[in-house]
């Protein structure tokens, strides 16, 4: 059985039911990390609301300025870093 890491913010949801643990905005479907994609992309986070109107204008910039998601930031760049030089 594998055990699932709980979000230690109010705006990220991790649960095994939801994208299979992907940590999401709390209460959406939207991976937390797409947000990050269109950031690092040179894009802004009015850019990705319009993109993704389900996730709350309070909420996006809420996780775009809480530590423990920019760490969740730093940690998805070096996953897709890895995974481009496999």
């Amino acid at each position: 059985m594998l055990a699932f890491m709980q979000s230690l913010t109010p705006e990220v949801q991790m649960e095994p039911g939801i994208l299979g643990g992907t940590p999401v905005f709390a209460n959406t479907l939207v991976p937390i990390k797409r947000m990050f994609d269109y950031l690092l992309a040179g894009k802004t986070v009015d850019d990705f609301l319009r993109d993704y109107p389900s996730v709350p204008r309070d909420l996006a910039f809420s996780a775009s300025e809480n530590e423990a998601i920019l760490f969740y930031e730093e940690i998805s760049k070096a996953m897709d870093s890895a995974a481009m030089t496999a």
